[in-house]
């Protein structure tokens, strides 16, 4: 009897551990991801700091109308652009047919140099696409991201 009575506190620690380890492992917190939207314009608005991946296909990608490449250099383009900027946010589309995870590998690669990811979603897209007056384009970031930025 007197084994079981030692034994008993061990075991119970032994489950407690076993949870925390478990439960540890799949509580991974990634980087955020927002959706953009439209909104009303405001006045003199203008679009010239916005970066734009889009993701062309598996392994090629390409940044605000730019000569596509290749993804690997994705890190490196985004450092240069960002080094001196104080928001540190990408807007991500991809072609239609795309996997997700041709997309998904791009937001990894952009991780260490991006505080936030903007989805582009194809409506978003259309109603852009058709440069309807007074339909502006929305970051949809989190207010305390554009009052105090993280970097």
């Amino acid at each position: 009897m007197r084994m079981k009575t030692i034994a008993a506190p061990f075991v119970a620690v032994f489950a407690v551990l076993a949870l925390v380890v478990v439960h540890g492992a799949h509580s991974t917190v990634g980087l955020p991801v927002r959706i953009a939207r439209t909104r009303s314009c405001r006045p003199y608005e203008e679009d010239v700091r916005r970066i734009f991946v889009q993701v062309l296909r598996r392994g090629v990608v390409q940044l605000n109308n730019e000569s596509p490449f290749q993804t690997q250099e994705l890190e490196r383009r985004l450092e240069a652009i960002f080094r001196t900027r104080v928001y540190h946010y990408i807007f991500v589309t991809g072609e239609p047919g795309l996997q997700f995870g041709d997309v998904a590998e791009i937001i990894d690669r952009s991780a260490k140099q991006v505080d936030q990811v903007v989805l582009i979603t194809p409506s978003v897209m259309s109603q852009l696409a058709a440069r309807t007056p007074g339909v502006c384009f929305d970051e949809n970031l989190p207010g305390d991201y554009l009052r105090h930025p993280p970097r």
